[in-house]
């Protein structure tokens, strides 16, 4: 019932908005949406995840189907049931989440990484609406090419603080698919390498790493050569649209073959990321 008032809500919001502009209309949406906050049921292949619908952006991404990736919702679902998920770039669980109800055992089977605060904050409500507390553990750090403090720049105009933002990059304002992005706000953020966060904390090490940060995986990559290289992690998913063969995807299959793993072909071109896994 409260989903179908929401729903009433926001259908009038709509219809009473048409006569503003393109961006005041957006705007009126957001402030609207944003006090209406409910709990979206995402169900996938192999699990039914409860995700809280508190914003706009949020809200948009849900019902477009924008967080829902079919291949990497089918990698998730191959991985063995006692593997562990590092997920860099969690944004607000959603493949976390997905992999958390995959995987078993009685102790920590995902690990999320997600910087940006508000996307952290919708994280943990996340994981604590879902009971995965015991499974999942999420840091709000950014991995990077050096171990550092620095700032997380946000570049999506008017929403880049709020929960379910992206084109967020640390320590650079260059986004790889629509290229440079004009920084709307900095926040401070704290920064490792891979391999140092291992050291330092003795984290459970991933047996499968899924990579969305669309700026600095190279640096993220060449910073955890070490625990990346190691028989253990299986397969690596990674956001790589656009021309295969541009310089920056084209580093990306370098450093992957130097860290020992094979690209798996594209089932088809529309699929957003490419799965490197280890020969046998």
């Amino acid at each position: 019932m409260r989903k179908f008032f929401t729903w009433l809500i926001l259908a009038f919001a709509r219809t009473v908005t048409l006569g503003l502009s393109p961006t005041k209309r957006r705007h009126v949406l957001m402030r609207v949406r944003d006090r209406l906050p409910s709990v979206f049921l995402l169900s996938t292949r192999s699990a039914n995840i409860r995700l809280f619908d508190n914003n706009y952006l949020v809200h948009k991404g849900l019902t477009s189907g924008a967080y829902v990736e079919p291949d990497t919702l089918d990698w998730i679902d191959a991985m063995s049931e006692d593997g562990c998920l590092w997920d860099i770039g969690a944004n607000i669980g959603v493949y976390t989440l997905s992999a958390a109800s995959r995987l078993r055992g009685d102790d920590v089977r995902v690990v999320a990484f997600e910087p940006a605060a508000a996307n952290f904050g919708a994280l943990n409500r996340n994981i604590e609406l879902n009971g995965a507390a015991d499974h999942v553990v999420a840091y709000c750090i950014a991995l990077a090419g050096e171990t550092k403090i620095g700032r997380l720049n946000m570049g999506e105009k008017g929403l880049g603080t709020l929960a379910g933002s992206c084109f967020n990059g640390f320590e650079t304002e260059i986004h790889i698919i629509s290229g440079r992005v004009p920084t709307q706000f900095r926040q401070g953020a704290v920064g490792f390498r891979i391999d140092d966060f291992v050291e330092m904390f003795q984290p459970p090490l991933p047996t499968h790493v899924k990579l969305d940060v669309d700026n600095i995986e190279a640096a993220i990559l060449r910073g955890g050569r070490r625990t990346l290289s190691v028989h253990s992690v299986q397969s690596v998913i990674m956001e790589m649209e656009g021309d295969l063969n541009s310089d920056h995807n084209r580093e990306l299959f370098g450093v992957m073959a130097e860290l020992g793993f094979a690209p798996r072909p594209k089932q088809s071109p529309e699929l957003r990321n490419v799965i490197f896994e280890r020969p046998v």
